[in-house]
């Protein structure tokens, strides 16, 4: 995604505490946020391109084109009704969370579009981050409507149906080409929307009916595009960490398991706080978790 000289027509502020926008929107949630030279985040949300650039406790906010559902697309991504002290709190009865829980202080998980991120995980599979990135932005740049200059929305359910399946497969996403196209026929609106009445575990099942959706893609989903807190996605990170921090390994099932038992109904920001913790520790070797 280029962003080049794009006309803001909205401006407005928002007061959302805790909220850090690096570990919020870089660390593997959402795939379209773009960090630019001034410090601000700049990714498009549905049909808007959206900057937004924190200043003590005010998170700044330009919206183009703007217009009435510009600031609750925000709120609604960044799930400024979420308690996370409250959240932090709970958690951090754990003895391993307890000593580094503040180091994330800000982290919060994100709520994207339900088709988006179904669509999005599917790409993820096994793929790291930019080129996970790179596929999204593909698929948003063929297939999607303009925003602004450079910039396109991420393309609809509607749309992709219509897309041959030699075109996925012309945008090099691999095996994964065949998934998006079987997907996109196999749902509609509609029954996205049904799926967002059902629990955890009835969603999950849903999820996994669906041709490319395993169990981590399928958690993926339930966490970040239907908002379900319960969920706790393990991929090889997650696997190490649950190895080194708790001595846990086994099959996905008795890892999930472990995690909702161990962490409730936060394991979904339990699992965020121990990836940023696992990626961060990769990279220039700061923990703030260690085993108890």
């Amino acid at each position: 995604m280029t962003i080049q000289g794009c006309l803001i027509r909205m401006k407005f502020d928002l007061r959302i505490s805790p909220l850090d926008l690096s570990q919020t929107l870089g660390c593997g949630q959402a795939f379209r946020w773009r960090l630019q030279s001034d410090g601000s985040w700049v990714g498009p949300l549905a049909d808007q391109l959206i900057k937004l650039k924190r200043t003590g406790h005010v998170i700044h906010v330009d919206a183009n084109p703007g217009g009435s559902r510009a600031k609750r697309l925000v709120l609604d991504h960044l799930r400024a009704q979420d308690d996370v002290g409250e959240i932090q709190r709970t958690l951090a009865i754990d003895p391993v969370l307890a000593p580094g829980i503040s180091q994330m202080r800000g982290l919060r998980i994100v709520k994207t579009n339900e088709w988006e991120t179904l669509v999005s995980f599917i790409l993820a599979t096994y793929a790291n981050i930019p080129r996970i990135m790179k596929m999204v932005e593909t698929l948003a740049t063929r297939f999607g409507d303009p925003i602004a200059e450079g910039v396109n929305s991420f393309p609809t359910l509607d749309r992709i149906r219509r897309v041959p399946r030699s075109d996925l497969e012309s945008c090099g996403f691999g095996y994964r080409a065949k998934y998006i196209h079987e997907v996109s026929r196999r749902l509609d609106e509609d029954q996205i929307g049904g799926m967002k009445d059902l629990s955890y575990i009835e969603l999950r099942k849903k999820l996994m009916e669906l041709p490319g959706v395993g169990e981590k893609v399928a958690d993926c989903v339930s966490l970040f595009g239907f908002g379900k807190l319960e969920s706790f996605p393990i991929d090889v990170w997650m696997e190490r960490a649950l190895a080194r921090l708790y001595g846990r390994r086994g099959s996905y099932l008795r890892l999930r398991e472990f995690a909702q038992e161990r962490f409730g109904q936060y394991a979904g920001y339990a699992q965020e706080y121990i990836y940023h913790n696992e990626r961060t520790r990769a990279h220039d070797g700061v923990c703030a978790f260690t085993r108890n």
